[in-house]
């Protein structure tokens, strides 16, 4: 009895630690609806990972693995697709099963029980399932695409889903399996742009429909849905507000800087784009550059470091995002030699699950969550230098009693610091690299001040510039 009385008490204590049970679901912010907050009022930074072949690439065990990791390196949603961008439902995933009967989009291959045991009861739709309660379990978000933009938009052949009718019936089916989930974000899209076919933004409306009309436990397409019960958005290469900034469906916005070259204005640019929209909603740049990407797909015009991954989020983040997405160029396809490579991929994916790019953008996160965001907002009129537009530009977000300013190679920037009111500031640099806070001074608030940051580290002390001396200046009112 006394086992069971344990067991009860920390399977209880497990349930009451999720974010979803002891702070409500996620909502558009109420005081500040350019951000997230769960519906308890508590701020909720959408830190992901991008872990697009997840479903197909990873049986149970390695799914464990790589779950554990992103848990414990802090982020909070995994954003995998459904159907495979690269399977095309031509290969099966890593069980040998197919999602669909006969390749029928109204049909999907499900099959009795769900034993790991029994190759043939355990199917598709079974294996997806337990990835997300083990999500679920570890207190992480799946940012759950149904299918990649290729299904729906597609660029090389034909397209899978050609009618409202298949795509809200697909949409209805995971609605009503995942019901209950709550740790789901649904994510609609996938690189392609609603408007590079015909009836695109038709087709993925229709799936917002079904999605919604399913978790409800309705079947009825008629143009309307109460999406209260969802938390959606649509990922592309721009901002899903070029489309869909009125539609009931659409909870946040997200965007994607992706992986052309280094110091990408697109970063901000977008961010600050869709903060001064009339009726706001959250912004996230949710592709960025992968770590050990290759420029523009090129391996000879250099990789994309911990550092890109730094100066990417900062910027976003600072320049209005909500939150961010962490991508690792061979954890997103989950490489490993029995596959083909994708992009000249260096490492397999258990050996990129540290790299340094991983391990480092939590302390972003930990950053703005430290502090009251109601009144967060950017502003560069902080910056008393002349704005430059380039990868050395700096990026200032504030409060009214607080603000950071990021600097992305170490110059030394001049502050406007009678921005703040009262008598007195205080000034600390943060090292995004470790998290490390540490004191500079205490100054009047009635001048501009010249910060110099410091060294890149005590061993490095002398690098005060250049790629990767970047540093975050914290100005706090007395």
């Amino acid at each position: 009895m006394k086992f069971y009385f344990i067991f009860f008490l920390i399977s209880f204590s497990r349930i009451l630690s999720q974010p979803w049970a002891d702070h409500g679901k996620i909502i558009v912010n109420p005081k500040n609806p350019h951000y997230l907050a769960h519906e308890d009022g508590t701020n909720f930074f959408y830190l992901g990972d991008t872990a697009w072949e997840l479903f197909f690439r990873l049986n149970r065990e390695e799914a464990d693995i790589y779950l554990k990791d992103r848990a414990e390196k802090n982020f909070n949603v995994i954003q995998a697709v459904v159907l495979s961008e690269w399977s095309n439902l031509i290969f099966p995933n890593v069980y040998g099963d197919f999602p669909f009967t006969n390749g029928s989009s109204m049909k999907p291959n499900v099959t009795n029980g769900n034993d790991p045991a029994d190759s043939v009861m355990y199917d598709f739709w079974d294996n997806v399932d337990y990835i997300i309660e083990k999500a679920e379990e570890l207190n992480l978000y799946i940012g759950i695409l149904p299918c990649w933009g290729e299904y729906v938009i597609a660029r090389n052949g034909k397209p899978f889903f050609n009618t409202a009718e298949e795509i809200y019936s697909y949409g209805n089916y995971l609605g009503k399996r995942y019901a209950q989930q709550p740790n789901l974000i649904w994510i609609l899209g996938g690189d392609r742009q609603p408007d590079e076919r015909d009836n695109g933004i038709e087709l993925w409306r229709a799936m917002a429909e079904g999605i919604a009309d399913g978790v409800n436990g309705i079947y009825k397409q008629d143009g309307d849905a109460d999406y209260s019960s969802t938390l959606m958005t649509h990922h592309s290469y721009n901002s899903s507000s070029n489309w869909f900034h009125e539609d009931a469906w659409i909870d946040f916005h997200t965007y994607g800087s992706y992986h052309s070259n280094y110091g990408d204005d697109r970063s901000y640019l977008l961010a600050e784009k869709d903060w001064s929209l009339k009726n706001p909603k959250p912004t996230i740049n949710s592709e960025p550059a992968y770590e050990g990407h290759p420029l523009n797909w090129i391996k000879d015009n250099g990789i994309f470091t911990a550092y890109d991954v730094r100066q990417i989020a900062y910027w976003s983040v600072f320049a209005g995002a909500a939150g961010y997405t962490y991508g690792a160029h061979s954890i997103w396809q989950f490489y490993n030699p029995k596959y083909e490579k994708i992009s000249m991929v260096e490492l397999t994916w258990q050996k990129a699950l540290n790299m340094a790019g991983a391990v480092q953008i939590k302390y972003l996160k930990e950053l703005i969550n430290s502090r009251p965001i109601e009144n967060l907002r950017p502003d560069q009129t902080l910056i008393a230098d002349k704005v430059t537009y380039n990868y050395s530009r700096v990026c200032a977000v504030r409060s009214d009693d607080y603000a950071y300013i990021y600097i992305p190679t170490g110059i030394s920037t001049n502050v406007d610091l009678t921005m703040f009111e009262g008598e007195k500031i205080t000034a600390e640099w943060f090292n995004p690299r470790t998290g490390e806070l540490s004191f500079i001074g205490n100054f009047s608030n009635k001048k501009v001040h010249l910060f110099d940051p410091p060294g890149m580290s005590k061993e490095l002390s002398w690098l005060q510039t250049g790629r990767g001396c970047d540093w975050v200046l914290v100005l706090s009112k007395l």
